[in-house]
């Protein structure tokens, strides 16, 4: 399964894909400015995921073009509640896109969320976990 949904802002677009996989992980894409305005459907979506008993995540990050604090908030807690649930959070940042990247850095993301540039690598950290 493969949906988008975006979101048009006056600073910019945010829009969310999303893809189930066959072994059971959920691939979330967010692309576009991820801020206060756009946050509460990254968190909607997310936690729809993790409700409906999905307990491997992998958002990437790669196609943001810039996050703020509330969006780390979001990571951050999502992290926290699959950890609680024997679950993951995978994230994928390519590091091409040095602004997010150092974003999540700067916030401490790789110690709540392995931090992988491709989702190759990440999905390779979720097979371990199936």
């Amino acid at each position: 399964m493969l949906a988008a949904t975006a979101l048009e802002g006056s600073m910019g677009s945010f829009y969310i894909s999303e893809d189930v996989r066959d072994d059971g992980v959920v691939v979330l894409a967010a692309g576009g400015e991820i801020d206060f305005e756009a946050s509460p459907q990254l968190r909607k979506k997310i936690s729809s995921y993790i409700k409906a008993g999905s307990r491997r995540l992998m958002l990437d990050l790669s196609p943001a073009t810039f996050i703020d604090s509330t969006a780390i908030g979001v990571i951050a807690s999502s992290a926290v509640k699959l950890n609680e649930s024997d679950g993951s959070l995978t994230l994928v940042c390519a590091s091409e896109n040095e602004k997010v990247l150092q974003i999540l850095e700067i916030a401490g993301m790789p110690s709540m969320a392995s931090l992988h540039d491709s989702r190759e690598a990440a999905l390779a950290v979720l097979a371990g976990g199936a």
